[in-house]
């Protein structure tokens, strides 16, 4: 596969630097769309800029790229303009093509409610949340526009040789000295983020369609994992409380942990369960 035109949107965000950096490392010709911060220059890598919400600035981009594999990480959390209208508009473009590129869509674990856990990909999504709500619905119109695409549901993403992006709240108030929380009745499948680019890009070369969950096999809750990846980057603790989110009142999904048991299978591979990355870091 190494030199096929590979574009990765949203080369700048936590798994768009995993892959943008596998990829570069595995022959592929690189180009990665970065908004608002551009990247330090990678060998092997074109940076562009790309705003998702911007048709004209979009069309012109997959004219001039014409990948032949997409991997679209982008959105913004919140926001219907990037995460549905922005993933509808690329694959609109990418389906003018000829041929159209495989086209990869990273989608989320919380196009379910919560009420199950251990999701397969035959259960039927049901979103609790506006952002799960966006993501439901950009997956529908990517395998509409692109029958051939894949779309792949994942969980909390952590590495540990950069800080997660779902730390930052607590990094801050830490710095601050102030209070955090994290839920105790909120259970998600965590997964490695340099195995969530290899089995992105190990699908890739096999180009299979259709949906997949990419996960890890642990289901722990929002309190455990929290605390155990603070202390792996060395920050203390003490202000760390558990907290129950029905009991603040918050409408969120308790349990949208993922079976990737199809995945593992297809791939010949195991990913990583996060109690064995982080036994060493138990209090």
């Amino acid at each position: 596969m190494g030199g096929r035109r590979l574009l990765i949107t949203g080369g700048s965000g936590y798994l768009g630097k995993a892959l943008t950096h596998s990829a570069s490392g595995h022959g592929y010709e690189v180009c990665a769309t970065w908004l608002n911060n551009r990247p330090a220059d990678c060998p092997g890598v074109n940076w562009e800029r790309a705003d998702l919400r911007k048709a004209d600035e979009l069309a012109a981009l997959v004219s001039r790229v014409r990948p032949e594999v997409v991997i679209h990480t982008a959105y913004s959390q919140n926001d219907r303009p990037v995460t549905y209208d922005g993933t509808a508009r690329l694959a609109g473009e990418c389906s003018r093509l000829e041929p159209p590129p495989f086209f990869i869509f990273v989608s989320t674990d919380l196009v379910y409610d919560g009420g199950a856990g251990e999701y397969s990909e035959d259960d039927e999504p049901v979103p609790l949340l506006d952002y799960g709500r966006d993501k439901l619905d950009a997956e529908r119109a990517v395998r509409l526009k692109l029958p051939g695409a894949l779309v792949v549901r994942s969980s909390l993403m952590y590495g540990l040789e950069s800080l997660p992006g779902h730390l930052r709240f607590a990094t801050e108030k830490i710095a601050k000295g102030e209070e955090c929380v994290f839920f105790t009745d909120e259970y998600r499948s965590p997964v490695l983020v340099n195995e969530l680019a290899g089995a992105i890009l190990a699908l890739a070369s096999l180009a299979h369609p259709g949906l997949l969950h990419l996960a890890g096999p642990d289901r722990v809750n929002r309190w455990w994992l929290g605390t155990h990846l603070l202390r792996a980057f060395g920050y203390p603790t003490d202000k760390v409380k558990p907290g129950s989110c029905r009991d603040q009142g918050l409408k969120r999904p308790p349990d949208c942990s993922l079976d990737s048991t199809r995945a593992e299978k297809l791939l010949g591979r195991r990913f990583t369960g996060a109690v064995e990355v982080l036994k060493e870091y138990d209090a």
